[in-house]
């Protein structure tokens, strides 16, 4: 384990042959490979606090490309940074491609950190784009995804489920982590079997309006003189409830004329 609770990587004593030290100054960022996975701030300070009273842990070194590129060792690299120090420990690694560059990295974080659900679906939709764009890719792709991830077919079956069905609201929970992979499926799955059995959905803005019930206050109102309407008839709550009109709302559907509105607007006291 890592000095923070994380998996150390181990390399075979070919790539310790490798190591080196250089100079900080030497080592830039690639936006793609930096912005795989977001580096946090407290994390960074952290690691700095460690770096200033330990030096640079040289069991954990900084993997770059050829060109000094850093693939993997963002959070090290910027923590070195703060720390002040002027050299830092690296593996120089060879790639062939910028897909396998980036395969490389999500390889290396699964194996050194817990990786959130947002975090997971963002891999996997990354994974996915360079799967579809490689004309030599075999066999089943969920599966494929899945090995790399460490995670079930099913589960990559869900995560490609959600990415074309969910809206940008869904999504954009998904990645900040106010919802779960498995919770996202069972809402998109939700809203399909509510769609099948015809239950109408109001999408406008007055269905969070002031009732604080998903209903708009003048369909609240529709809805009441529908309902003691029917009661004035003679009919039953369970009969009423059973209506398909009282899904609806709509003024033209309750079939009163304005005299009927009136007179029960004016007996129980509805403006």
């Amino acid at each position: 384990m890592g000095i923070f609770g994380k998996k150390t990587v181990k390399t075979n004593d070919k790539d310790n042959a490798k190591i080196k030290m250089v100079e900080v100054s030497q080592l830039h960022f690639d936006r793609d490979f930096k912005n795989v996975f977001q580096q946090e701030n407290d994390k960074v300070a952290e690691i700095a606090n460690d770096m200033r009273a330990n030096g640079f842990d040289k069991s954990r070194p900084i993997i770059v490309t050829e060109a000094y590129i850093i693939v993997d060792g963002h959070s090290r690299f910027m923590a070195a940074k703060k720390a002040g120090l002027e050299k830092v420990p690296v593996i120089i690694k060879k790639f062939y491609s910028r897909d396998e560059t980036i395969e490389y990295e999500y390889k290396m974080q699964l194996n050194s950190r817990r990786l959130t659900d947002g975090e997971y679906f963002a891999a996997f939709l990354k994974l996915d784009e360079i799967r579809r764009s490689n004309p030599n890719a075999q066999g089943s792709s969920d599966e494929a995804i899945g090995r790399q991830l460490n995670k079930s077919a099913r589960q990559v079956c869900k995560m490609r489920e959600i990415a074309k069905k969910a809206d940008s609201t869904l999504l954009e929970k998904i990645q900040n982590g106010s919802i779960s992979i498995n919770k996202a499926h069972e809402m998109i799955k939700a809203a399909e079997a509510r769609k099948k059995a015809g239950v109408v959905e109001d999408d406008s803005e007055e269905k969070t309006s002031n009732t604080g019930k998903g209903i708009n206050s003048d369909s609240f109102k529709l809805g009441v003189l529908f309902v003691l309407s029917e009661l004035e008839k003679g009919k039953k709550k369970s009969q009423i409830l059973k209506d398909k009109r009282i899904a609806r709302l709509e003024l033209g559907e309750l079939k009163l004329n304005e005299e009927e509105l009136s007179k029960i607007s004016q007996r129980f006291g509805i403006a």
